[in-house]
């Protein structure tokens, strides 16, 4: 459940999308064509948590990127019941930005969720608070929405203290799992198919991000559920995809690195496996991915790895949920694993 200041909680239909108590569903206007040859508008999505200084670093960007571009917009700030003074700090120095309050903590999917769920312009942007955006963010990113393929844009998406490109993301695959590549800094790339688009900063197409259902709230609190919703938007033919044309500046992580290394590890892993078992399909990867599991567990307590043993128990509570998906996901597939990975990567042997 949640307060929300400023805006409904209605869909741009009109329709109420509260389904219950810390919960949300996507409006009924799920999968529309909206023929995006000239964007009407922008709808631009921040989840928030303990992050009033972010906030008061950031935020002035983001609103002066938008105000450039000149279009029809509407910045939503959700917060996911901070216990600083972060609500303070958008009422008093933001005062045209929407503001919905989680009245308990419910993690980045939902949290990000709730505020798609009420955007009324066709392009979704989701920023996160530790990015700092340049002023010529929108344009270059907008211009590929008129391609009806096109699922998700990033920009470059500089990490500087990891010494990445976190906008592009190659397809690697090995020991029985996919992951993304980030490239090095100062890695140069044209436009260019990616695995998934990382949810630091990223634009959606809104009738494809509501026909997805969101962001995945099987991944809460936090880890994964930007890799899947592009590679579900990929089984459906949808594509992601890397502007080089316009830079934003990350500090990875700068909320999430306050969370104790063991707990981070142990969501790490269980939506992995999670991820893994909702979304692969070829049967010789998913047989890769089995084996090596298999090997994993029963090696792993060798070093005393507690928390792998504990993400792979978590992720087993979810296995009635991860197979209802599975079922309700097929009829849409129209891309393979293979066929994804080849794309996006061209080194699966």
């Amino acid at each position: 459940m949640f307060v929300i200041l400023h805006v409904p909680v209605l869909s741009a239909a009109g329709e109420d999308v509260r389904h219950s108590e810390g919960e949300y569903r996507m409006p009924d206007d799920s999968f529309v064509d909206e023929s995006l040859t000239a964007v009407r508008g922008v709808s631009v999505v921040i989840p928030n948590y303990n992050g009033s200084s972010l906030l008061r670093e950031n935020l002035p960007s983001v609103i002066d990127a938008f105000s450039c571009w000149g279009g029809p917009h509407e910045i939503i700030v959700v917060d996911d019941c901070s216990t600083d003074d972060s609500i303070k700090v958008l009422a008093r120095d933001f005062p045209t930005v929407q503001i919905l309050v989680n009245q308990s903590n419910q993690g980045f999917s939902r949290t990000c969720n709730r505020g798609m769920a009420v955007a009324c312009h066709p392009v979704l942007f989701c920023i996160n608070t530790d990015v700092r955006v340049q002023a010529d963010l929108v344009a270059p990113v907008l211009k590929h929405f008129s391609d009806r393929s096109v699922f998700a844009v990033t920009p470059a998406i500089l990490a500087e203290r990891e010494g990445k490109n976190q906008g592009i993301v190659d397809a690697l695959y090995g020991k029985g799992f996919i992951k993304g590549g980030f490239a090095p800094l100062g890695v140069t790339s044209p436009v260019r198919e990616n695995l998934y688009a990382i949810g630091a900063c990223v634009a959606y197409d809104r009738g494809k991000f509501r026909s997805l259902g969101g962001y995945n709230e099987i991944f809460s609190p936090y880890l994964f559920e930007d890799v899947d919703i592009s590679y579900r938007a990929w089984k459906r033919g949808w594509r992601s995809l890397y502007e080089p044309g316009t830079a934003v500046f990350h500090y990875n992580s700068a909320t999430i690195l306050k969370a104790g290394k063991k707990r981070k590890r142990t969501i790490y892993f269980r939506n992995r496996f999670l991820f893994h078992w909702l979304n692969l399909t070829d049967p010789g990867l998913l047989a890769r991915n089995v084996l090596y599991t298999a090997f994993r567990l029963a090696i792993s307590f060798l070093w005393l790895d507690v928390p792998y043993y504990r993400a792979f128990l978590g992720a087993l509570c979810f296995l009635r949920q991860v197979v209802r998906q599975r079922r309700d996901m097929k009829p849409c597939q129209v891309l393979g694993d293979r066929e994804i990975l080849r794309r996006t990567s061209g080194c699966l042997s």
